[in-house]
C-alpha cells in the first residue's frame, strides 16, 4: 500500500466521524455581534498600523491601541454581565 492510498483511506474514515460538541458557555450564544465587529475592526486597524513601518503615525497607532483595549473591555464586560465568569473560581 503506498502513501497516497493510506492517506485516502484515513481521510474517508475521518469524514464520517462526528465532532464532539464544543464546550461553550451559554453566555457566548447571546454574544453581541456589534461588539465582536468593533473588536475585529479595531484589531484590523491596529495590525495595519503596526505593519506600516514607513509612515509610523504614532498618534494613530496609540489611538488604535486604545480602541482595541476599549473594545476588548466592552466584550469582557458583556461576558461577565451575562455570567460567563461565574463558577470559574478566579475572581
Amino acid at each position: 500500500m503506498n502513501i497516497s492510498t493510506v492517506a485516502v483511506e484515513l481521510a474517508e474514515e475521518l469524514v464520517d466521524q462526528l465532532l464532539p460538541p464544543a464546550d461553550m458557555p451559554p453566555a457566548c450564544f447571546g454574544f453581541n455581534p456589534q461588539l465582536g465587529r468593533r473588536l475585529a475592526e479595531a484589531k484590523t486597524r491596529l495590525d495595519r498600523l503596526e505593519r506600516d513601518a514607513t509612515s509610523r503615525d504614532l498618534a494613530a497607532l496609540e489611538a488604535a491601541r486604545v480602541e482595541f483595549a476599549l473594545a476588548s473591555r466592552a466584550i469582557a464586560d458583556e461576558l461577565i454581565a451575562s455570567g460567563l465568569h461565574a463558577g470559574a473560581g478566579n475572581d
